[in-house]
């Protein structure tokens, strides 16, 4: 992937080892010792907000981003960036697992399957939040 020269023409992505999946976690995500991840739609984040998402991650107190959904993935401030014309784009997908006990070998594989899915969309950069 080339370097970025200019935010303003990039595409930047979301992805968090922090659980945060739609209410009733219609991917089944693993709580703990994770085996896969998910992707979903920022548009559906944006919509639905708190009433919409909750962490379903059982390494840490949940109750904070359960409230607000923009203290682990921070689409509010990304939108603000977009529109100040900082950055390009923000990409229409976010991703996410769970970190807490997840094996190395799990979490490589996780790791490479949404490396490879950002190269495919040809996403710039991607903002990596954790817990």
């Amino acid at each position: 992937v080339p370097p970025i020269f200019s935010l303003a023409d990039a595409t930047i992505a979301l992805v968090t080892e922090g659980g945060l999946v739609p209410r009733a976690n219609p991917d089944r995500i693993e709580a703990a010792r994770a085996t896969k991840y998910g992707k979903y739609s920022v548009e559906e984040l944006e919509k639905t907000g708190a009433e919409g998402f909750q962490s379903i991650h059982r390494g840490f107190d949940t109750t904070f981003i359960n409230e607000d959904p923009d203290r682990l993935l921070p689409m509010d401030a990304l939108r603000e960036l977009q529109k100040e014309g900082i950055i390009g784009k923000i990409h229409t997908e976010f991703f996410v697992t769970t970190g807490v006990a997840t094996t190395m070998e799990n979490a490589r594989k996780i790791g490479a399957a949404i490396a490879q899915e950002l190269v495919s969309a040809r996403v710039s950069a991607a903002i990596v939040t954790g817990t």
